[in-house]
């Protein structure tokens, strides 16, 4: 919990009053590894903390085929926006890729503080700035030449490729590309 407020606090001043509340109205869900936390067509009425893990989000081809939208660890937030903003089912799947520690809040929930703590709206908006940031970059990559997307990768987002965690197939799927692609363009690097 104690990074959560870290983090909120680096982006605006938190109300000592708003601390509180958090620490007692968001405890600890432990997930076990390869759990979906947010199936596809489900309406996502709630954001989360990463405390610790990782998880991938994506949609599945009608073939089977994960195309994976973002990778999401320890520090970051999750959830499926556009769900959460319009309440409609959503179109992603969320999965944690090993045991993963979030701090969920329902959408009512968070509506509530930020009516009772104004100034929480800033906090919200940033992560939020953040987050769409974050979607414009993998738009922008996917846009791009095949092999031009595995660099652009390594130089904005190193974690990606160099987490051992994510496997060769999810990088793959993320890159909008095949494994054999995917290995040929790491080959040719070497």
């Amino acid at each position: 919990m104690e990074a959560l407020l870290k983090l909120l606090e680096s982006l605006h001043p938190v109300d000592p009053q708003l601390q509180i509340h958090l620490l007692h109205h968001l405890p600890k869900e432990v997930h076990r590894a390869n759990k979906t936390i947010l199936h596809e067509g489900d309406v996502c009425d709630w954001i989360a903390y990463v405390e610790q893990g990782l998880l991938k989000i994506y949609y599945e081809l009608d073939d089977g085929t994960e195309r994976i939208i973002w990778f999401q660890k320890e520090g970051d937030v999750i959830g499926s926006m556009k769900s959460y903003f319009s309440g409609l089912p959503s179109k992603l799947t969320i999965r944690t890729m090993e045991e993963t520690h979030l701090r969920r809040i329902k959408k009512t929930d968070l509506e509530a503080l930020m009516e009772k703590f104004p100034s929480f709206n800033i906090n919200a908006r940033k992560i939020t700035e953040q987050y769409y940031s974050r979607n414009e970059d993998h738009v922008i990559l996917l846009a791009m030449p095949p092999r031009e997307r595995l660099k652009k990768l390594e130089a904005e987002y190193p974690w990606i490729v160099q987490d051992s965690r994510i496997k060769d197939y999810m990088l793959a799927g993320y890159l909008g590309i095949d494994n054999s692609t995917l290995s040929k363009y790491r080959n040719h690097a070497v």
